[in-house]
């Protein structure tokens, strides 16, 4: 409930700004979020989502010097890598003359914002793996897209003049307060000898065993990301792009509901494997199962009833271009969030060789898509290649997780 709540306060200030910044301001803003997206997938190297896998298990044994040296290490790596990637593309972003100004500006702003928003997503990650989903989740969804809707609701009060660069410094803002905020708390939830001992640290360790993670991170980014890319590279229409991107933002719903409720499987999985409880993986997989089912069909009955009149909540010129991608991104996001608790099962068996595979030709497949169906279909093309692309990649994984799950399965049973 707090993610769709959070999702809700994002989809009204998605309105809010198509309404206030114009078809080609909110195109401006939503392609410097979009490399916002990618580089924060990126400069973690997987450490974030690697977390749900180790940190529950350090807790459970008190290995309180392998935790502290493990959370330095990503905040080191963390920063490192913003600088190797905000720096270029920044510098990149300033001098790209066949880019719109405003885009220009608001890729740069999104380059200074980059460490913090990806600390922010560190923090919330080893919270959660700590049992502190909730107050994590709550700041994450609720605090990080509030604090950008009163800082624009402000900016609007005062008659202030609000252009996409702006849009996108509100967003830099909010990142630095929730990391504050979730700092603080992560002092409260970790035990107090975390905080004493001397770190140990295994770096080669960690990096290589966070690779899966991260190419499945890189991997989903591309999929969320790609259409508004190809868009842009391929210069079509500010309505289209803006109409894609107000269909994703829609479709995100249940996506939300799946990344919200995996941050806490995912911790329940980890254990559950450690201890080689296959009736209890079962068993989680049906309760997850058993809550997604009703909220998802709800979700499809509304997006494929009412689509036009959610995509002119945005801007009447969005709908033409909008309404049909976002019945075929609904279509297969609910389909991608019923498995999407296969690929963290292989992750987590370290079956890593069909992860790296699944990911690639899924990769390599939406970009063929794209670029074929861009050009002649817009919106619904990226769309399209949107959809067939995700619903292989998690289709193909569900089936070896099934499998894998199976084998581990004792005769006697």
């Amino acid at each position: 409930m707090l993610s769709l709540s959070g999702q809700a306060v994002s989809y009204a200030l998605g309105i809010v700004l198509a309404r206030q910044l114009g078809v080609a301001g909110f195109e401006s803003y939503v392609v410097a979020a979009a490399a916002f997206i990618l580089m924060v997938t990126l400069v973690p190297q997987g450490l974030e989502k690697f977390t749900l896998k180790l940190v529950p298990t350090l807790l459970e044994h008190r290995q309180h010097d392998v935790l502290r040296g493990f959370l330095g290490f990503s905040c080191r790596r963390i920063l490192l890598g913003s600088a190797l990637v905000g720096i270029p593309v920044g510098l990149w972003a300033w001098h790209a003359q066949d880019l719109h100004a405003q885009t220009r500006l608001g890729i740069v702003i999104s380059c200074v914002s980059l460490p913090a928003g990806a600390l922010v997503h560190l923090v919330l990650e080893v919270l959660a793996a700590s049992g502190r989903a909730m107050p994590a989740t709550r700041v994450f969804r609720l605090v990080v897209p509030g604090t950008v809707l009163a800082l624009v609701g402000l900016a609007l009060a005062l008659s202030l003049e609000l252009h996409a660069p702006a849009a996108i410094a509100a967003w830099g803002v909010s990142w630095c307060v929730a990391l504050v905020l979730m700092a603080w708390q992560l002092r409260r939830a970790l035990p107090p000898p975390v905080y004493s001992v001397a770190p140990v640290v295994q770096a080669e360790r960690w990096a290589r065993e966070a690779r899966p993670f991260w190419a499945y991170r890189v991997s989903l980014a591309i999929f969320a990301q790609g259409g508004i890319i190809a868009l842009e590279w391929g210069q079509a229409p500010a309505s289209a792009v803006g109409g894609f991107a107000a269909a994703f933002s829609t479709a995100a719903i249940a996506q939300v509901l799946a990344t919200a409720t995996n941050r806490v499987y995912a911790s329940r999985l980890s254990l559950l494997l450690e201890r080689g409880d296959i009736d209890g993986i079962r068993r989680l997989r049906r309760e997850r199962l058993r809550w997604l089912a009703m909220p998802l069909l709800v979700y499809l009955l509304v997006v494929f009833t009412f689509a036009p009149e959610l995509i002119g909540l945005f801007r009447p010129e969005f709908v033409a271009d909008g309404a049909p991608a976002l019945r075929i991104l609904a279509a297969s996001t609910a389909l991608s969030t019923v498995l999407a608790m296969a690929p963290t099962y292989l992750k987590h068996r370290g079956d890593n060789g069909a992860l790296f595979r699944s990911v690639a030709v899924a990769a390599l497949l939406q970009v063929m898509l794209l670029m074929l169906l861009v050009p002649r279909l817009g919106a619904t093309g990226a769309a399209i290649a949107c959809a067939i692309a995700s619903t292989l990649l998690y289709g193909a994984l569900a089936h070896r997780a099934h499998r894998a799950l199976g084998r581990l399965q004792p005769p006697s049973a």
